[in-house]
């Protein structure tokens, strides 16, 4: 049986409990709404899996009642520590607070979807390593959930005992002043955040603000009413660009205005929001310094600009009692500057390669801060989240996070250049997340057994397949999304063009075209057999289709820029052209069916201009 993430101490034990039509959900006298909700979950997990659906009722002698399933309060466990007893004649899962049941009941349904109705016998002292677990998620690179979905984020996180989400915004919240800004976007509003905020109170989830505060203004500051507070002057820059949107637009700090507008986004953003937390990001403020404000630099460093504009949004947001949290790239630069940031600010230390060290990890121990350690799921720039990668780098850093003492775990999604990444390929990511931060185990970097629980536990796979195929898909990626974006934004430069091509892989191309094609129909004959979550093997399947796209436009441009003649396209430039606008009219079902509109408009862009340079050389 799989369990994830895996309690601290589990054992089996002699008989089965066998789940009947006329067995109750009985919670204890001590009970509150909050151990209800946890019932009710449990209530529609057995609906789903067992086709009935059990009474709730409460009694002051729960433990003492026979065949029933009981939610007992219970002193003597940690928070969110709980117990799990199953024996012939009783379900019961005891916990001191409502969180603990809650986790014990997340745990059961896990068993339940794996063994039916006929439970066995076993018993589960389980409590957190990790105070903090979270996750989070991009919603302004291009992509901006539906409240429906980001519910559904909070469902499934909840299900591997996350207690944490934080949403990444720079524009796309409706800021009052700020039409200017997202008025094309779609941004999430103030009600959406509330009753989200509500929803995940009720799972016991966090729902954690993080917005950008210093680095990351490219929507903002390329407006006409902001341009002026950009560190590098932008003025007659109108064309959109990814690669800029990613590397640019900081604001510069000795601009009035430059906080003046912080502190305003802040005020507008913070009252939503019940979390005694806070995130101003202010990470890869790559411009400062090298513009406006270079003068200053030269004189007091760019370390010291960068602190002490840090330090203003740090006061500014405790002003309003809220513990603040920031990146740590930007300030690792800087390690003599670490002390005059306040102590009780926490650093959130991210790496996302697949080979990171603890070095970040152990700079930030020794000063005594606390830190969350960040990994990543490792989708941004890439049509397929990197599984392997993802892994590997998510098992390093929750190792790092537990050698170093740290206070948290923070799983990111990122979308960079227009997240064309979809919601399902993050999944497997964010479960492997929440099982290390929950009980970080040492792992080897075989993950085979862990593909298979999560096949099995998140999809109802019964052959345990369907992560390896992701992994096999996500492995063989011979080129990417950001690929045919430095393309596209680099044409204007033919050495750039050339070199961008040149140094692609041809027979990986080649590989991974075929994998993807292999793949698909693999996927093809596993849909009847997916009982979870079906609308992930969608994703998947167009995932593979645009793989196959995507390399074969690009073994296209090598044919053509770098005369290559191992780079055959498997299809014709105008066939192509047709397969590209009918993939692109799939994806964007796909796309609306999670999303609001949003920015979907600039993965358009690329595409036609793909398809037009495909007809424009087939003549």
């Amino acid at each position: 049986m799989y369990l994830l993430p895996q309690p601290k101490h589990f054992s089996l034990t002699d008989g089965q409990f066998i789940i009947k039509p006329s067995t109750c959900l009985l919670l204890d006298g001590t009970c509150d709404f909050d151990d209800l909700n946890a019932a009710v979950t449990l209530q529609d997990e057995i609906k789903a899996d067992l086709g009935f659906t059990l009474a709730i009722s409460k009694s002051f002698n729960a433990a003492e009642t026979l065949h029933t399933i009981q939610l007992v309060k219970k002193a003597g466990y940690a928070k969110e520590g709980y117990e799990l007893i199953i024996t012939s004649e009783a379900i019961t899962v005891y916990a001191s607070t409502g969180a603990g049941i809650f986790y014990g009941v997340q745990t059961l349904r896990q068993i339940i979807r794996q063994a039916g109705a006929l439970v066995p016998a076993l018993t589960i002292q389980d409590e957190p390593h990790f105070e903090n677990r979270g996750f989070y998620h991009d919603v302004t690179r291009g992509k901006v959930a539906t409240l429906e979905t980001l519910k559904t984020l909070v469902d499934r996180a909840a299900f591997y005992k996350l207690n944490q989400i934080q949403l990444y915004v720079e524009h796309s919240f409706a800021f009052a002043g700020l039409s200017e800004v997202w008025v094309d976007k779609d941004p999430l509003t103030a009600e959406e955040i509330l009753l989200l905020d509500q929803y995940c109170q009720k799972r016991h989830v966090e729902l954690v603000p993080s917005l950008s505060t210093f680095g990351h203004f490219y929507e903002i500051l390329k407006s006409k009413s902001f341009n002026h507070l950009c560190e590098i002057d932008i003025t007659g820059k109108k064309d959109y660009s990814f690669i800029d949107r990613m590397a640019h637009h900081t604001l510069n700090t000795l601009e009035e205005g430059s906080f003046k507008l912080v502190e305003k986004m802040l005020n507008d953003f913070i009252p939503l929001f019940s979390s005694n937390q806070f995130n101003i990001c202010c990470d890869e403020t790559f411009d400062l310094g090298k513009g406006r404000s270079k003068a200053k630099a030269d004189e007091v460093g760019t370390g010291r600009l960068y602190v002490d504009f840090l330090n203003k949004i740090i006061n500014c947001v405790k002003k309003h009692n809220k513990q603040v949290m920031f990146w740590g790239d930007v300030i690792l630069h800087h390690p003599e500057l670490l002390n005059e940031i306040p102590k009780d600010v926490i650093c959130l230390t991210w790496d996302y390669s697949s080979g990171c060290s603890d070095h970040a990890v152990s700079k930030i121990a020794e000063t005594g801060r606390p830190q969350y350690v960040c990994p990543g799921v490792g989708g941004w720039n890439m049509l397929m989240n990197l599984i392997w990668n993802a892994f590997e780098n998510i098992r390093r850093m929750a190792e790092y996070g537990r050698n170093h003492g740290a206070i948290g775990v923070l799983n990111t999604d990122w979308g960079d250049y227009g997240h064309i990444n979809l919601f399902g390929s993050s999944m497997p990511g964010m479960i492997y997340g929440a099982h290390l931060s929950w009980n970080p185990v040492t792992e080897e970097t075989d993950f085979t057994d862990l593909y298979k629980a999560i096949s099995r536990i998140e999809y109802g796979d019964t052959s345990e397949k369907l992560v390896s195929l992701l992994h096999q898909l996500s492995g063989r990626q011979g080129c990417s999304w950001y690929d045919v974006v430095r393309w596209k934004e680099l044409q204007h430069n033919q050495h750039d063009e050339v070199e961008v091509l040149s140094n692609l892989n041809v027979e990986r191309i080649l590989n991974g075209y075929q994998t993807a094609l292999d793949v698909e129909k693999e996927l093809l004959t596993l849909s009847l057999g997916i009982r979870h979550n079906h609308f992930d093997l969608q994703e998947f399947m167009i995932s593979s289709k645009s793989i196959q796209l995507i390399d074969t436009f690009v073994l296209t441009l090598i044919q053509d820029k770098v005369g290559t003649q191992e780079a055959v396209p498997a299809l014709s430039k105008l066939e192509l052209a047709a397969a590209l606008e009918i993939w692109f009219t799939e994806y964007t079902a796909i796309w609306r069916a999670r999303n609001k509109e949003s920015e979907l408009y600039r993965i358009r862009e690329v595409i036609t201009y793909m398809c037009g340079y495909l007809r424009d050389t087939a003549l």
